[in-house]
Parts: structure tokens; sequence; C-alpha cells
């Protein structure tokens, strides 16, 4: 008797905050990933005036200046797919002092978290600020969360790139 295997359909979708909810999605094509499927997806929407967030998958210079084209405002998210990119952002978060620093403390369900928004707008220190489209803006998100139970201290930090928020 043979075996059936289910394959698994991969879907990138864009969800509204305000909305909570789905206001679209596309499919990622066999033996592609999410960096070719975003691009397809902004098209769709009616995005202007709007601020997209991304992960770490959706990190490049062409979603980030398809995001502008459309008249939206970006946070993507860095990671190591961004050698040079993080790189040049944790320099300047070791030799540039953040211009404000934002703490918040949050307890409950048997844990305490501090989360710090360290934000800094000198690009001196990045090789290629113009690669991407109007960034203005290095953010670096760091969280402490300790275990009540256990007594374990978890660290993270998380860094990220925008351009001007234009608030109305």
């Amino acid at each position: 008797m043979e075996k059936a295997f289910i394959v698994a359909t991969h879907i990138v979708s864009a969800w509204s905050n305000s909305n909570q909810m789905i206001i679209g999605q596309v499919k990622v094509e066999e033996k592609s990933n999410e960096i070719t499927a975003i691009p397809e997806l902004l098209e769709a929407l009616l995005i202007e005036g709007s601020i997209i967030t991304i992960d770490c998958n959706g990190m490049s210079e062409e979603i980030a200046k398809k995001i502008r084209s459309k008249k939206a405002e970006y946070i993507l998210a860095v990671k190591e797919n961004q050698p040079e990119l993080i790189d040049d952002i944790r320099d300047s978060f070791k030799m540039l002092k953040p211009e404000q620093v934002i703490q918040q403390l949050d307890f409950g369900h048997g844990r305490i978290e501090t989360r710090n928004c360290s934000i800094i707008s000198d690009l001196s220190l990045l090789e290629k600020p113009t690669l991407w489209k109007s960034l203005s803006t290095l953010i670096k998100m760091e969280s402490e969360r300790y275990i009540k139970s256990t007594g374990e201290t978890q660290k993270e930090t998380s860094l990220l790139h925008q351009q001007p928020l234009l608030w109305g």
C-alpha cells in the first residue's frame, strides 16, 4: 500500500492590524521563497499612507523600493541574511549614542519582561545607506525575560531599520 504525502502550500499574507484581519495573500511558487512573493502581494494592495512591517525573510532593497513607490512607509527586520548591513548597524549602536531609548516593563503569566527600544538617525557608519530607499532610522529592540518558576533569564536583540515615518 502506497502512502500519500500532503504537500503544504506556502502562502505570504498581509495582516491589517487596525482591522485585525488578513487583507491579502499570495502563494509562494514551488522552489521559491517569500522574497519573490512579497513584491507581488505589495502590488495587489492599496498601501498608500500605511506602515509596512516585514520580518527578515522580506529584507531586500527591492522590497523597500516597492513599498516607497506605493507611498507607504516601512520597518524591516535585519538579521544575518544581510551581513554587511547588520555589521554596520551593530557598529552604529556600539559607537553612537542613541537619540532616544524607551523602556517598557511587562509582567504576568509567571514572568517579568523588560524591553528597551533604542533609536539612531545618524547613518554615518553605514557603508551603503543609499541602497535602502529613504532610510533614516536604525532601531534596536532588546528584551530580557525572567521566568519566575525556573529562575531562567532569556535575552533577545532585534535590529530594524526604517525610513521616516510621517505622522499626521
